[in-house]
Parts: structure tokens; C-alpha cells; sequence
């Protein structure tokens, strides 16, 4: 990188043996997390979440690489298992990565024609991308477990962004607590998803709550405070 002038990125695998993980080298590229695979069936998309959330406390989301797989590939042996692969949207699986850097674990030549859709949502993502890797990216909400109401919150001064997961709840609105203080005035503008814009008051620690009327769904925001 000296050499460079640090125009060269490492990508630092950390996912078998003795090897640095995400507390060492991290100032040298981003961190391949895991080896998920459906072949297995150990990939299970709120695992990954889960994963994710758990570390954004202590590692910025923003350097590890987390995948999202061919939904379609194998999906006779989850059976009828409700967290499967094949129980969300493809938008839903790129949406799990977007607080970090995404990465397309499958080959591409065996995605469906309606796979290619996604590049809608991706090159909307793009678009907020940096803005929301420059913030402190913190997890929101509840653990990840499948059921829950979680997500992350990027916070900038005055501003910054939510991603909110509705996982397989009943319940169609959520009250998420954030990092925000409390009884603070902040304005939602919708990015990603279909919600519409809105003006909330924090609660008890921060809390917001956000309506989505689906299961396994996802909306983007970015908010201000104004007042």
C-alpha cells in the first residue's frame, strides 16, 4: 500500500484457521466474513443478518463483505423450512448486505431472467452508498431472529439514515429503539422501499416506530432532525 500510495485493497478472508478476523488489518481492505453455501443449507439470510448486526457494535459494518446467495439454487433442501432462502425477495437478500459491502456469492450465469430485476434497487442503492458507509453505522432495534423488528441506523451530524427489516412478525408496525435522544423531531424521507415520508417524534430511547404491511420486507431512510 506504501508503494501505491494506497491505491491497492486487500480483501482479508477471514473465515477459517488462525487468521487476523476483523480486529487486525482492517485498515488494509474489507473483511470476507463467512462461507455460507445452500449445497449445505447453512445459509439462512437472518443468520447473516444476525451476524452483521451483532458485530456493527463493535466493527465498523462498512468493512465487511456480506453475501447475499442465488435464492433459487437448492431450494428443494430447505424443504419447508419458513426461513429458506426461497422465503424472500432477492431485493430483501442484497437489502441484508447494503449497511456493509454487499457481495454476489453465486455465479451469475446461473441466476433466473428475473434475478436481473435487482439491478433496480442496486443502482438506487448506489446512489446513497458512500453517504451511508461515511456515517457511524450502528444496529437498531431488536437481534435479528427471523420474527423480529431490527435494523440499522447510520448517524451523521443532524442527519443520517435507517434500514429497518420487518422479519416474519405479525406485527405490521415496529417500534425500533435507535441512537437517537429522546423526544427529538426528526423528518423520514423514503430511499429504498415503498413508504411514504413522514414526520415522528422520538420516544423512550430513540424509539421510532415504522409501519411495513408485509412480512419479510425492508424499507431505507434518511432523516433529519428539525428541531
Amino acid at each position: 500500500m506504501s508503494e501505491t500510495e494506497n491505491q491497492a485493497v486487500f480483501n482479508l478472508d477471514a473465515t477459517a484457521g488462525r487468521r487476523g478476523g476483523y480486529h487486525l488489518f482492517t485498515e488494509y481492505g474489507n473483511i470476507f466474513l463467512e462461507n455460507r453455501y445452500t449445497d449445505w443449507q447453512n445459509y439462512y439470510p437472518y443468520w447473516t443478518l444476525r451476524n452483521l448486526w451483532q458485530l456493527a457494535k463493535y466493527v465498523p459494518p462498512e468493512k465487511l463483505q456480506i453475501e447475499f446467495l442465488n435464492k433459487w439454487r437448492n431450494a428443494d433442501k430447505y424443504g419447508d423450512d419458513p426461513f429458506a432462502p426461497s422465503s424472500y425477495t432477492f431485493e430483501y437478500l442484497f437489502a441484508i448486505t447494503m449497511a456493509a459491502q454487499p457481495l454476489a456469492w453465486f455465479e451469475g450465469t446461473g441466476l433466473p431472467k428475473e434475478a436481473l430485476e435487482l439491478k433496480t434497487l442496486i443502482n438506487k442503492y448506489k446512489k446513497v452508498q458512500h453517504d451511508f458507509h461515511q456515517g457511524t453505522i450502528l444496529p437498531i432495534g431488536e437481534e435479528p431472529s427471523g420474527k423480529s423488528w431490527t435494523g440499522f441506523q447510520s448517524i451523521h451530524k443532524n442527519r443520517g439514515y435507517f434500514i429497518v427489516f420487518r422479519e416474519n412478525t405479525p406485527d405490521e408496525t415496529g417500534v425500533l429503539e435507535t441512537w437517537l435522544p429522546e423526544n427529538v423531531k426528526i423528518q423520514l424521507q423514503p430511499l429504498l422501499g415503498n413508504r411514504k415520508p413522514m414526520i415522528q417524534t422520538t420516544g423512550r430511547k430513540g424509539a421510532l416506530k415504522v409501519t411495513l404491511p408485509a412480512i419479510n420486507d425492508f424499507v431505507m431512510y434518511s432523516y433529519t432532525i428539525i428541531n
